[in-house]
């Protein structure tokens, strides 16, 4: 095996301008594709970030030196359009250090995709890379962002080592995070994942990830990456191509993520409609891998979660306050996805004082399925329907917030665990109307 700081002769950087589904080989070190040779490819997502790139770059140099100083790599930059010459100060800097392939978005491709958390662009960033993987088979894949400020050398360890020691094929890390952060994925997509194909893999959120070279290439031929289902959050596609294909899951702790955000806030129900909306049209594709799961297991965690200081406490007042306004607005639409018993007993949630307001963990879970089955059945427009969800969700969240606020950290973890449960419990009834309506 080549080291990572040998370099092709001639002793430059390997950087070549390829467009996506380009099936030029690389040059230089690299030129045989596929090559049993390449140890780890990593996948720089970048978008604009000249202003950060230099710092990530260097961590991912010292990363390579300091914990796979014997193994052969390449760094793929995946940019979505970057008007800022991010790429070419990537080439500049990498050179005579790292080989580099840069990979870009055919100009325009991201406009749509402001609908969903992170950067445009992103999803098709993330196909490129696994497109390149699927023709170099490099052992191991990682993939950061390039707006990652708390990117250090150490996470390029907690990423590749459970891949390259333990056979792992997909690496979600855990970032540090006070007991409120994430709901969405606390109480209804980690949940939601977890009842359906049996593994407890929290959610993941996106800034890194690892991945065996086999799983990256394999992920190119799956569904989920042509037509209605690539609209849906990249993250959801990732996590259930895992899960249902029975590729090995971990977790890995990362500490504090930090990135640079120039974008705007996404709307609620944007983000909502996206990752849940990925979730349910991955029960489509993978309807015989989860039908049969009964219930769940733990996946490894490599190093020690961290929690962080609580921000305070959380305001429910105007979480309440917009799930009595979808009831005003949107019940006509709720009585078409939801079962009548469900109705009613969301109707009687109206009455409660805001400061005592409960969405029991049953009715919540209730009321997410019959949301898949409504998807499953297109009942009503999809993105439509995905968005009439968002009230509920700030109902469930608000309940959340004012069962947990009293109690410390530990508290959060059983209560999100009991909700958990209920999903794996009540699977049976979607079960039941899934095969029902399908007949």
């Amino acid at each position: 095996m080549t080291t990572v700081m040998s370099m092709p002769q001639g002793g430059n950087s390997d950087t070549e301008m390829l467009a996506p589904g380009s099936e030029r080989s690389p040059s230089g070190a690299d030129r045989e594709s596929p090559t049993d040779t390449l140890d780890i490819m990593i996948g720089l997502l970048t978008l604009n970030n000249a202003g950060s790139i230099e710092a990530v770059l260097k961590s991912i140099v010292e990363g390579l030196r300091q914990f796979f100083p014997d193994a052969s790599a390449l760094l793929v930059n995946c940019d979505a359009g970057s008007q800022d010459d991010t790429s070419s100060i990537i080439s500049r800097l990498a050179e005579g250090v790292l080989p580099v392939r840069i990979v870009s978005n055919p100009a325009g491709t991201y406009a749509h995709l402001t609908r969903e958390p992170g950067f445009p662009g992103r999803d098709e960033s993330i196909h490129n890379f696994c497109l390149t993987a699927q023709r170099l088979r490099p052992k191991i894949c990682l993939i950061v962002e390039g707006q990652l400020r708390s990117l250090s050398p150490a996470w390029i360890d907690h990423l590749g080592r459970p891949v390259y020691e333990h056979g792992e094929d997909y690496v979600v890390p855990l970032y540090r995070r006070h007991r409120y952060e994430g709901t969405l994925a606390t109480n209804l997509l980690y949940p939601l994942t977890r009842a359906l194909y049996g593994k407890r893999l929290r959610y993941p959120s996106g800034g890194a990830y690892g991945l065996s070279g086999k799983f990256a290439g394999d992920l190119i031929s799956r569904r989920t990456w042509r037509g209605t289902a690539a609209k849906y959050s990249v993250d959801s596609r990732l996590t259930a191509a895992a899960l249902a294909g029975g590729y090995r899951v971990c977790h890995t702790c990362l500490g504090t993520r930090e990135q640079e955000t120039k974008l705007g806030a996404v709307d609620l129900s944007v983000v909502l409609a996206q990752t849940v909306g990925g979730i349910f049209h991955s029960m489509e594709e993978y309807e015989s891998s989860w039908e049969t799961i009964k219930e769940s297991s733990e996946v490894p965690l490599y190093g020690e979660p961290e929690s962080a200081p609580d921000p305070g406490p959380l305001h429910t007042g105007r979480m309440v306050s917009g799930f009595k306004q979808g009831l005003r607005d949107l019940l006509p639409l709720w009585e078409l996805i939801l079962s009548r018993d469900t109705v009613g007993q969301i109707i009687a949630l109206d009455i409660q004082d805001p400061e005592e307001f409960r969405f029991p963990p049953a009715l919540w879970v209730q009321t997410v399925y019959d949301f898949a089955l409504a998807f499953h059945n297109q009942t009503l427009h999809r993105e439509h329907m995905l968005k009439a969800l968002t009230p509920l969700y700030l109902g469930r969240t608000a309940s959340f917030v004012l069962e947990t606020q009293h109690g410390d950290s530990s508290n959060v973890e059983r209560t999100v665990e009991k909700l958990c449960r209920e999903f794996e419990v009540s699977k049976s009834y979607l079960m039941e109307q899934w095969r029902w309506r399908d007949e």
